[in-house]
């Protein structure tokens, strides 16, 4: 499961690459599209998400998207929050219950999702305020690809 998880990432990533789709900004007045996504990330090893992604306030938010996560596990926390939509990037920001994983316990984390309208393909920067073992404070860095549903 876990090698397919990746081999799907890697595939994604590189054709992103490949198409110059990271990094080149979206047309004007360009949206992501509304509905359900498969978050493909080499975070965890068994863990999976969807995202839902719905309209923020259209009214007074026309640049922003909500994001619902829900995870496929349900020893996993969910989480949602806006995505505000920057010369092509979006860029969400939550806190997670459950995003230092640690040997038989979980501490929270920040975590900032930035990725590109068109392409799909972003990272995650997640920082916690104490490590394991009550170690320092610290950050990590994953990348991700979204794939419609």
């Amino acid at each position: 499961m876990m090698r397919t998880v990746l081999t799907r990432l890697t595939a994604v990533v590189a054709a992103l690459v490949l198409a110059g789709g990271l990094g080149a900004p979206a047309p004007a007045g360009a949206m992501m599209n509304l509905g359900n996504y498969d978050l493909l990330t080499n975070r965890y090893d068994r863990a999976s998400w969807v995202w839902f992604v719905t309209n923020c306030f259209p009214d007074k938010q026309p640049d922003c998207v909500y994001v619902s996560a829900r995870p496929r596990l349900k020893f996993y926390a969910y989480y949602e929050g806006a995505a505000q939509l920057v010369d092509g990037r979006y860029t969400m920001t939550v806190d997670v219950p459950d995003g230092l994983r640690c040997p038989g316990y979980n501490l929270p984390t920040r975590e900032t999702y930035s990725w590109d309208e068109r392409s799909l393909g972003g990272t995650i920067e997640s920082h916690y305020n104490v490590g394991c073992f009550n170690g320092p404070p610290g950050m990590q860095f994953w990348t991700f690809a979204l794939q419609r549903l």
